[in-house]
């Protein structure tokens, strides 16, 4: 993928060009049929899939990856603008992949909500979970002179939010994470909590020790999703014991989609893929298959 990414809008904060001009994502795919990309939650990977995975491969040909800076995918280039989006629509274009199912989960699910609005004539269809739309400004709509200001004053305060972790620590800051995802878990967080604790443990962490210029665009997939006419069908999945402020996204997704499909997940929190993988793909499944 390139470094610097065709809509990034986070600009650039030093004086020397990138150290490489691309960067490589990791991915696996298994199966035959219409393809299925799965977009994976913050602090994880594309493992967190494992339950579902084979099962959904039996019906489509499924591709999972690592995002730039997470599991094998390399770490991206601190100062220097990306977006999830576009490394996606340029792994779809690598794979030769003009339209796709798409399922993504929490950071996933808002990666996958801001590619329903910049490339919905790439989406077959979309199951979004345990979060949707993100809150980050508009940059879009900004004079030049204030964007530069933003994004310096961004830049910044994450220079010094990332120094105040390395003081305390890497192992502390994966302890939290550890914690908030146990309380925001269903019925069957022992079931996965081995698993889930392993690939917190095995995180890289760059987003945490580093400067990341924003990678989403936020309030303009708002827009944007606000001004089109049609839009691909649209799965949305909500744990019932998932965190408040996730399930507020997924209800800010539906009245932007007024067409999207809304299912609960009673025993599942915000690992639904996890929690409930048979549940998961019985209801991805049936919502896909229906035409």
């Amino acid at each position: 993928m390139p470094t610097v990414t065709e809509h990034a809008l986070s600009g650039v904060y030093t004086l020397l060009g990138p150290t490489s001009p691309t960067v490589k994502l990791y991915y696996e795919e298994c199966g035959h049929g219409e393809p299925l990309i799965l977009l994976h939650e913050q602090a994880v990977d594309c493992r967190m899939w494992d339950a579902v995975f084979f099962k959904l491969a039996k019906n489509f040909r499924v591709i999972r990856y690592d995002l730039r800076g997470y599991g094998k995918s390399d770490n991206p280039e601190s100062g220097y603008g990306y977006l999830h989006v576009d490394d996606l629509k340029s792994f779809m274009d690598g794979l030769g992949i003009k339209k796709a199912h798409f399922a993504g989960l929490s950071m996933g699910g808002m990666v996958l909500s801001e590619f329903l609005a910049m490339y919905p004539e790439c989406v077959l269809t979309a199951t979004i979970t345990s979060g949707a739309l993100g809150e980050y400004p508009n940059r879009l709509v900004m004079p030049k002179n204030i964007l530069k200001v933003y994004n310096d004053t961004v830049y910044t305060l994450k220079l010094e939010e990332a120094e105040k972790i390395k003081m305390r620590g890497l192992e502390a800051e994966k302890n939290d994470w550890k914690t908030m995802m146990r309380s925001i878990s269903g019925k069957h967080y022992r079931d996965i909590s081995k698993n889930l604790n392993k690939m917190i443990d095995e995180w890289k962490g760059w987003q945490l020790l580093n400067a990341e210029t924003d990678p989403f665009i936020g309030i303009e997939a708002d827009s944007l999703l606000t001004r089109q006419k049609k839009k691909p069908r649209i799965l949305l999945l909500i744990g019932q014991y998932d965190a408040i402020a996730n399930k507020k996204s997924m209800q800010h997704m539906a009245v932007r989609c007024p067409d999207a499909k809304i299912q609960l997940m009673f025993e599942a929190g915000h690992f639904t893929c996890m929690e409930s993988p048979d549940e998961f793909v019985e209801k991805i499944l049936a919502f896909i298959q229906k035409k």
